[in-house]
């Protein structure tokens, strides 16, 4: 190239250049913005966050082992009540003998 700003080759050869730059800038862009790099990027993106997540978890377990167990047993007992009702309903409940029904009734009563 020379210094000669009125030099028409120079200038061709400075527009190339810049296309050039241009079109390979262009491919970097598209080849971030293509779906499975935005996919894979989302799922990076998403196990980073879990894995902090459940290592803030475990840490604050760590710290209070007292209090995450009976948070733990109170959602477990959240989670059951509809099964362990069944089981203390059952309690109560009898067979009527002529039909095989089960039936409702008081505690101590047939």
């Amino acid at each position: 190239m020379s210094d000669n700003p009125h030099d028409v080759d120079a200038a061709r050869a400075r527009i190339e250049a810049a296309r050039a730059r241009l079109f390979g800038t262009l491919g970097q862009v598209q080849e971030r913005l293509s779906p499975s790099n935005l996919a894979q990027d989302a799922v990076e993106t998403a196990a980073h966050g879990v894995a902090t997540v459940a290592r803030k978890g475990a840490e604050a377990v760590r710290s209070r082992p007292l209090a995450a167990a009976g948070i733990a047993a109170t959602v477990g007992l959240v989670m059951a009540r509809g099964w362990i009702g069944d089981i203390l309903g059952k309690r109560h409940e009898t067979r009527d003998p002529a039909t095989g029904l089960k039936r409702k009734g008081k505690k101590g009563s047939s």
